[in-house]
């Protein structure tokens, strides 16, 4: 995520209202002092001087100097600049004001600071408007740059989720179905039950498929049925045990994707070999802040052929 920056060298239609603005309020101000002292052709000179320096002044320090003191490596350089840029202004302050006001004895050094001096006060009401104003609309760039950011890493995992809870291998359906025409011919009512837990299974995706959380008590009871339909399929190949270290009160209060168990568990028969000599054991382990499959390495030797569901290795 880029960061947007306090200080820019980009002017907005907004920046040239504020200062319109500004002079046109600073004027009423000001203006009246000046005809009183110097008469309205003097003192309308002396006003315009006073727009065109002070606006120059400001346009260079926050639309310039700022930016390059943000930048690494060049912060004597801008100092160097900013110091200069002082002792310049006061030169020109003190000059437009003897030509334009007709006074004299401005090029002591005494008149010279405080030319700066007076100068600074000058400009510095308007540079502190535009300073606030870009600090302002940098942190509202960024709030908004972050809630982008928010929503489209909300859009891009709600999509994971649909997809996720869409993800039942065809294999797993058609290997169960001829699991469960082998059954009816040997024990019809073993068969019953395997067609029991496996209708559950569907009706608990169907259930839920817009759903973005179920209870973690719901999904554990999906990932029984799940398991006792690998064992049928694999026998004593792999071998899951559930190990839980909350009570039934803070399981109440806990939710789950649904449908993550079940990818999980698909994950561990997809990736690992599990023989009944020697059964993956696979423990399902429920804690508070976590929800954990854990078993050993035991990749398959042969390819693993990709029905584009599960997760990767």
């Amino acid at each position: 995520m880029s960061v947007p920056l306090l200080f820019s060298h980009r002017l907005h239609r907004s920046d040239y209202l504020l200062t319109a603005v500004y002079w046109g309020l600073a004027t009423l101000v000001i203006l009246p002092s000046y005809v009183l002292q110097f008469g309205w052709g003097r003192a309308g000179g002396a006003m315009l001087y006073n727009i065109v320096l002070d606006t120059g002044a400001v346009f260079l320090l926050a639309f310039w100097l700022l930016p390059r003191f943000t930048q690494r490596g060049r912060l004597l350089s801008t100092f160097l600049l900013a110091v200069a840029g002082l002792l310049l202004s006061g030169v020109l302050y003190q000059f437009g004001y003897a030509v334009l006001l007709g006074t004299s004895n401005m090029w002591t050094f005494p008149a010279l600071i405080q030319g700066i001096i007076r100068h600074g006060q000058s400009y510095g009401v308007l540079g502190a408007l535009f300073i606030g104003k870009r600090y302002f609309e940098g942190q509202r760039d960024l709030l908004l740059a972050q809630k982008a950011q928010a929503d489209s890493q909300r859009a891009q995992a709600q999509s994971e989720l649909k997809s996720l809870r869409a993800q039942v291998d065809p294999h797993f359906l058609f290997n169960n179905l001829n699991i469960l025409y082998a059954l009816i011919q040997q024990n019809q009512e073993e068969a019953s039950h395997f067609l029991s837990c496996f209708s559950s299974l569907y009706r608990y995706l169907i259930r839920h498929k817009d759903a973005d959380l179920v209870p973690l008590a719901e999904e554990l009871r999906f990932a029984d049925e799940y398991i006792y339909l690998l064992s049928h399929r694999f026998g004593a190949a792999y071998q899951f045990t559930q190990t839980m270290a909350l009570s039934e009160a803070e399981l109440a209060g806990l939710y789950v994707v649904p449908g993550t168990l079940q990818v999980l568990l698909e994950n561990v028969v997809k990736h690992n070999r599990g023989d009944e000599d020697d059964p993956l054991r696979v423990t399902l382990d429920v804690r508070p802040d976590a929800l954990t499959v854990r078993h050993r390495r035991a990749p398959k030797r042969t390819a693993i052929e990709s029905m584009g569901t599960g997760l990767s290795r």
